[in-house]
């Protein structure tokens, strides 16, 4: 009887349950927290002093992972979609870390420009017309490349003039400092011998464009 009454207590069924979804939540969190400490070793790779050969799209996947946060929908906006079509690429000889504060700088300046979006459409029309980020890589001879597209607001053709341009920056005072862009044109271009380039109109998003030899000369 003393058992029983224990039992009607505690709600021995409802712990029955309850305890393999918290068992499952607590894998599911371990896994999640594995993954993201994973990706900030990929991520923050200290190989600054010399170029190591690199799988890039380890590279583009951390860095994704990493602002999966921000990717996700808030009271605002759905969640951002991001659609990987990977190429079969080599190992490239670069410097990890440094290309992918690249990948960071392009995929969060895009985020940005989906908040900024939603500060002025509804969600339901967000939900119609998905923010998406669509990234694309593919060999070339002796090269790779990787394309970094999205449907947000797109630049005029000043803006897209001046955009790797030291100290240029389209955000309001003490969002942006003007250097991400012209670091990660630096890091392409006279670090790695490669080249990044902008395709946008008005209205119809970005497409960052980058190139890189597969060996550093």
């Amino acid at each position: 009887m003393a058992i029983q009454n224990e039992i009607e207590i505690i709600d021995l069924d409802y712990i029955r349950e309850d305890l393999p979804k918290l068992v499952g939540s607590m894998r599911e969190a371990v896994k999640r927290i594995t993954d993201i400490s994973t990706s900030l070793r990929t991520f923050s790779r200290a190989d600054t002093d010399r170029p190591v050969a690199y799988n890039l799209h380890d590279g583009i996947d951390s860095t994704i992972l990493i602002l999966k946060h921000r990717l996700k929908a808030n009271e605002l906006r759905p969640e951002i979609q991001v659609i990987t079509n990977y190429g079969d690429l080599p190992l490239v000889e670069c410097y990890a870390g440094q290309l992918n504060q690249v990948f960071m700088n392009i995929l969060a300046n895009a985020i940005d420009v989906f908040d900024e979006i939603a500060l002025e459409r509804s969600f339901d029309e967000l939900k119609a017309n998905p923010q998406k980020i669509i990234i694309h890589t593919e060999p070339l001879e002796n090269q790779v490349l990787i394309q970094i597209q999205d449907n947000g607001l797109g630049m005029s053709e000043e803006v897209k003039g001046r955009i790797f341009d030291h100290l240029f920056t389209t955000k309001e005072v003490g969002k942006g400092t003007g250097l991400g862009l012209a670091i990660a044109r630096q890091i392409i271009v006279e670090k790695h011998g490669g080249s990044l380039d902008v395709h946008s109109e008005l209205g119809q998003g970005c497409e960052f464009c980058i190139q890189l030899p597969i060996f550093i000369e």
